[in-house]
This record gives C-alpha cells, sequence and structure tokens, in this order.
C-alpha cells in the first residue's frame, strides 16, 4: 500500500499549482464564474496561568480570530441562481501545520449549493451550524478561549459534518435559518442509531443599529456512548449601537452537555459533552454583556460572562458559579492588519474543563498581530 508521506509531496505540489495557475485564470473568466483565494493569519505572544497548574508561556495562535486559509466561488446559472461553493482549513502559523487531528485538508468548511436573492440559500457539507452562526454575532471580540463561545458553547468555533443549512432571504430585517446534520461527529456516516444527529435553528433581526438573535440546538447521541444525554441549547442575545459605543447581552440556557460537542469529556462518556453530573439532567445558563467602545480608528473591548450551573458532583458538592471578564485594545495599522492585546480571567472555570471542581482559576495577558489577504 503506498504511504501518504510518500504521496504527500505530489499532493501539495498540485494543490501549489491549482493556487498559482489555475485560480488566478479562472478569477478572470467571463463566463459567469468567480474563484477567490483569501485567508487570515492571527498570531501572537501570550502567558496563561492556571491555579494549581502553574504557567504556560509562548506563541498562541488566533488571539482574536483563528488562522484560516480557504476559496470560495459561486457560478451564475442563470434566473437570479447561483451555484456557491467553500473549501477552509485553519492551520496554525505557529509551525505551519493543519489545525485538525483527523488529517482533513478543509478542516473548516467543505461545503457547496445553491442560492437566490428571493428564495435564500441551501447549502450541504461540513459547516457551521445555524446556532453558531447567528449567535456568534453577538461577540465583540473572539479573544482567544476567552469570547462569547467559551460560555455560549453553541455560538463556539465548531463545525459539523453531513450537515444541510437553509437560510432564508432577508424580510424587513428578518432572517430564518435551520439545519439538520445526519451526522455530526464523523465524516463519512449515515443516518443510523449509532451516529450523532444534530438540528439548529435560529431567528434573527440586523436593521440599522439593531441586531437580534433566537437559537435553539438539539443533539441527538449515538447509542455508542456512555450516556444517554439529549444535549440542547437555547440563546437569545440582542444588540445596539450607540456609535459612541456598541453593547450586546444575551442568555443561553445549555442543557444535558453541549450541543457542539465541543467541551471536555472527563469522566470518559466517549463524547466531548462536559462531565457526566451536566450530561445525565444537568444544565446551565450563563449571561454575557459585550461593549465596543471606538477610539477612533481602534476600539476598546469588554466582555464578561457570569455561568450558574445546576447540578452536583459524585462527592455531594453543589458545582459552583463561575465567570469569564475580559478587556482589550484593538489597534488598527491598516485595513488588513491589526495590532491587539487582551487580558482575561476566568474563576472557578477553565479552558480545558469548563466548570472545574477543583475551583480553579485562569488567567491569560496575550498581544498579537492579525493579517487578513
Amino acid at each position: 500500500m503506498t504511504s501518504w508521506l510518500s504521496i504527500a509531496p505530489f499532493f501539495y505540489g498540485a494543490v501549489f499549482f491549482v493556487l498559482a495557475v489555475v485560480l488566478p485564470q479562472a478569477a478572470l473568466a467571463d463566463d459567469g464564474a468567480a474563484v477567490t483565494l483569501y485567508g487570515l493569519i492571527d498570531l501572537g505572544v501570550g502567558s496563561t496561568h492556571v491555579s494549581g497548574t502553574g504557567t504556560r508561556n509562548g506563541l498562541i495562535n488566533g488571539g482574536l480570530a483563528d488562522s484560516v486559509w480557504g476559496l470560495r466561488g459561486q457560478d451564475d446559472l442563470g434566473s437570479g441562481w447561483r451555484a456557491l461553493f467553500q473549501l477552509e482549513t485553519g492551520f496554525n502559523p505557529s509551525n505551519g501545520q493543519v489545525d485538525d487531528q483527523n488529517g482533513r485538508l478543509f478542516n473548516y468548511q467543505s461545503w457547496v449549493g445553491f442560492a437566490h436573492d428571493d428564495y435564500g440559500r441551501l447549502t450541504f457539507g461540513r459547516q457551521y451550524t445555524i446556532g453558531q452562526t447567528f449567535g456568534n454575532e453577538l461577540e465583540q471580540a473572539g479573544w482567544k478561549e476567552m469570547g462569547l463561545g467559551a460560555t455560549f458553547k453553541a455560538s463556539d468555533n465548531f463545525q459539523f459534518d453531513n450537515l444541510v443549512n437553509y437560510v432564508s432571504p432577508s424580510v424587513a430585517g428578518w432572517t430564518l435559518g435551520v439545519g439538520y446534520s445526519f451526522d455530526a461527529a464523523k465524516p463519512d456516516g449515515y443516518a443510523t442509531s449509532a451516529n450523532s444527529r444534530a438540528f439548529s435553528a435560529g431567528l434573527k433581526y440586523e436593521q440599522g443599529p439593531w441586531l437580534a438573535v433566537a437559537t435553539w440546538d438539539q443533539m441527538r447521541l449515538g447509542n455508542t456512548v456512555d450516556t444517554q444525554a439529549q444535549p440542547r441549547a437555547l440563546q437569545l442575545g440582542l444588540a445596539y449601537d450607540f456609535e459612541i459605543a456598541k453593547v450586546a447581552v444575551g442568555w443561553t440556557r445549555q442543557s444535558h452537555g453541549y450541543v457542539g460537542l465541543n467541551g471536555s469529556d472527563p469522566d470518559d462518556l466517549g463524547v466531548a459533552v462536559g462531565p457526566r453530573a451536566f450530561a445525565d439532567g444537568g444544565h446551565a445558563d450563563a449571561w454575557y454583556l459585550g461593549v465596543t467602545v471606538p477610539v477612533g480608528k481602534d476600539s476598546i473591548v469588554l466582555q464578561w460572562s457570569p455561568m450558574r450551573p445546576s447540578w452536583t458532583w459524585e462527592d455531594g458538592h453543589r458545582a459552583r458559579s463561575a465567570q469569564l471578564g475580559t478587556v482589550g485594545y484593538i489597534h488598527e495599522l491598516s485595513p488588513r492588519t491589526r495590532l491587539y492585546g487582551f487580558v482575561g480571567y476566568a474563576s472557578h472555570y477553565t479552558l480545558d474543563n469548563q466548570f472545574d471542581p477543583d475551583g480553579s482559576h485562569t488567567t491569560r495577558v496575550m498581544a498579537g498581530l492579525q493579517h487578513s489577504f
């Protein structure tokens, strides 16, 4: 059998040939088709301290937003219809590696679909859920592991395989979205009882300075995991741009585990929905307040999110309330390049295990550079 290492040089050579030769020609085509190469590189240096564990210093990928590169395009089909696609890869600029443990080249997005201004957009493949897409718009700054998604985990940076999404056109500012994943946990599954299936729906209002979102997510875990939990999440949020400051508020209830399969798995349930006490009947409420104050072209960003879990640990102690707060500054060097820095603090909450029964505290200080192309 031919090994991956033996064919890798030829594979990547073909990829670079497409990027360097084929894509520029496609982008200039006059048959209604267009392809765009885009990307974002975000890297900084930081220090993270967890009480009782120690301090880690070094480079941190994606301090403000994940580093990605991708291809997107469309083809005019006539009568207002368009065929669309997007391929996107997350990577770590500190070592050049693709940011995916499963070895997928396009680990962030890989989808194709149709769109019409009057009927909406229908897409198929690996992509973000409706709840993630709509809810994430409340976030003021995506500070590494300390943004909105750290506590509103249905809005965290995750994607599902085998996902079908429909997003309606905007009518008087209102947009509806629904989505269903036939197998959210692996890339080659079918709709059987062994697969984890996911449903996501959302309603968004965006008009002038107003933004309002409401989302609902439900996960049905496959029978191969060690819990009968069916994680679900409700998110509500409102934002208004006062010009002198943009303010966003939100609330979420996450029940029976994390719907994004993006939590920890401290009790070896076989799926990253959080601790057993959470998955088997618990819920967690979280609130969010975000404020962005413009300073010329720059901005000061403050975010605060208190959390209250409902469950009791196996030793009889009730899970403690937690909170996460950040303050940061974003300096616009140009339309494509930013400098930024932030300080974050989480109490009774760690970045790896979320609600920590040991009551750990986490502090992070970071400064970085972001460039988009």
